[in-house]
């Protein structure tokens, strides 16, 4: 009879710590999952951050080979209006680069690059180049090469 009665006492006394160490799990689970969250929640943003850092860097990229491409064009004389669209293939995105003459002057060139095309952040940049800006002789100075009967063809290739 007395073995009864303990079991019994000791039995009501282990459901409450049940239920505290069921709740001190559950806590810890939660404490635990916001944790994770938050991590998960950086790493989005530092690879949203890192990715428009990179089109940002391109866009750069892009604004200055179409400022190379407009001065040789004034140089060479021909016609600069012109609208550049560049697949996805040879980027990241696509890219649209357009050439124009600057409303101002005749021999100023505005150009304008949007990159990418897709997505939900295009970044735009433009850049007017005036005519003080643009240098008189856009060729390279020449290398000197060997005489073409011992040229090889790499050698000939070379400006």
């Amino acid at each position: 009879m007395i073995g009864q009665i303990r079991s019994r006492r000791l039995a009501e006394r282990s459901h409450p710590r049940r239920g505290s160490v069921m709740v001190m799990a559950l806590v810890c689970m939660a404490v635990s999952m916001m944790l994770a969250l938050a991590m998960l929640r950086t790493a989005g943003l530092t690879h949203r951050a890192l990715r428009t850092e990179r089109d940002l860097r391109q866009v750069e990229r892009l604004l200055a080979a179409a400022a190379d491409l407009g001065q040789r064009r004034l140089a060479a004389g021909t016609p600069i209006d012109d609208v550049i669209l560049l697949p996805p293939a040879d980027l990241t995105g696509s890219a649209r680069i357009t050439l124009a003459p600057a409303a101002a002057s005749g021999a100023s060139l505005q150009i304008v690059v949007e990159y990418p095309l897709e997505g939900p952040l295009t970044i735009r940049r433009s850049r007017t180049i005036m005519p003080a800006a643009l240098p008189s002789s856009t060729v390279a100075p020449a290398i000197p090469v060997a005489p073409p009967s011992s040229a090889t063809p790499a050698q000939e290739s070379l400006p």
